[in-house]
């Protein structure tokens, strides 16, 4: 991976996960996703990243801390990741985020381990 500018720290995104329910997300080589309205459901440090297009509907955690841009005026949110990477996170899973302690972690690896 490349060095990426510094991220905000947990909980310190600039925004709610539900004020960017609808965006796009938009990685390095294109577009990935639309944040997901099951995002109200995961906290304040992730977003749920629906990946497919109308008869795929993967839904992917995305960290907060991954976003290095939000253009507001266009609805989309940008991550320095390729659209694969992220469409290749491990299935958003509703029943894991609350009973598996090490499902945050191992999505927040996925991206690189997050911010110091």
């Amino acid at each position: 991976m490349t060095d990426s500018p510094p991220l905000p720290p947990l909980g310190n995104a600039p925004f709610t996960p539900v004020e960017v329910i609808g965006y796009s997300v938009e990685g390095d080589d294109g577009p990935a996703g639309e944040v997901d309205a099951h995002s109200e459901e995961v906290g304040p440090d992730h977003l749920v990243v629906n990946t497919g297009g109308t008869l795929f509907n993967k839904r992917v955690l995305l960290p907060c801390w991954a976003v290095t841009h939000v253009d507001r005026t266009g609805g989309v949110l940008h991550v320095p990741h390729t659209r694969d990477l992220i469409r290749d996170a491990p299935p958003f899973d509703r029943d894991m985020r609350v009973t598996d302690p090490g499902y945050r972690s191992r999505i927040d690896a996925h991206y690189g381990n997050g911010p110091a």
